[in-house]
């Protein structure tokens, strides 16, 4: 069944020197948007990989990604040595432009250029530990969504199911409805013409009472249906497709509404009901 583009998901891991957590929330979105925040040194070297993980476990959804690293023991991410050789040099540059600047300026420009010589502040296993994390939020998330789809897909087949019953009841009544617009319309034209009413003038009332038909809508409403339930049993991304039928939907029962006023009290709950489907649609991936 199709799965849910909102859920939550949190996993916490301990390593032997660190301890890492991750937080995923998604939302529904018309595609998918990534937002990776946390520990400042570790997302600059796993954002990419953490972003490519995301997209293949989902396809829809605004997604909100934190990631935490905790040492046991003070991590110090610098190389000495390449603190050392960037103070050197930021001195002896210093001394060539005849600036005295201080020890703390002298380190944050040091530390600069030391990070820059620096390729990889994190190594690979602290990088493939917390990737491994992220992919267990995300089989949880995944998990979350499905029960929340799960809830939605509910939610929706007994809409549906009223708007099949209302189609059936309209289906039922058309007819009548039609003959008696008919007769209408010849007992107006008859009181207009009075002895000039001719076989010419009930064409005329045919002609209007055919037009009230909406056998055709109601066929084009019942397929969009059973269409909507075949969607519901993939296993798959459908959200854009369920979204294009409320509209089709949508379409046909306000046509059935205009040309037949009769049915304005089943029409308007039709669209009741179409419009809370539609806003769960919304949430469908």
């Amino acid at each position: 069944m199709p799965y849910s583009m909102t859920g939550f998901a949190y996993v916490s891991q301990e390593f032997d020197e660190y301890d890492i957590s991750v937080r995923i929330k998604s939302l529904n979105g018309k595609g998918i948007d990534i937002s990776v925040k946390g520990h400042r040194d570790l997302i600059a070297f796993v954002e990419l990989d953490v972003r490519n993980i995301i997209r293949s476990f989902f396809d829809r959804g605004s997604f909100q990604v934190f990631i935490d690293l905790k040492y046991r023991k003070p991590k110090l991410f610098m190389n000495i040595d390449n603190l050392k050789e960037a103070v050197e040099t930021v001195k002896t540059v210093m001394e060539e432009i005849q600036l005295s600047p201080s020890d703390d300026k002298i380190y944050d420009l040091a530390s600069g250029i030391a990070g820059e010589m620096e390729e990889n502040l994190i190594d690979e296993e602290l990088k493939s530990n917390t990737l491994d994390v992220v992919k267990k939020a995300c089989e949880i998330l995944k998990e979350e969504r499905k029960r929340e789809g799960d809830n939605l897909i509910k939610d929706i087949k007994n809409r549906l199911i009223i708007l099949e019953n209302i189609a059936e009841k309209i289906d039922r009544q058309k007819e009548e409805i039609i003959s008696k617009a008919k007769e209408r319309a010849v007992e107006k034209i008859r009181e207009l013409l009075g002895e000039e009413f001719s076989e010419r003038a009930f064409i005329e009332a045919t002609i209007i009472a055919d037009k009230m038909d909406i056998t055709e809508e109601i066929v084009r409403l019942k397929t969009h249906i059973k269409r909507f339930k075949e969607l519901l049993e993939l296993d798959q991304p459908v959200g854009r497709k369920m979204d294009f039928l409320c509209q089709e939907m949508h379409r046909e029962i306000n046509t059935m509404g205009n040309k037949m006023p009769d049915f304005s009290e089943y029409t308007v709950e039709m669209k009741a009901q179409l419009e809370k489907i539609r806003q769960q649609v919304q949430n469908i991936e």
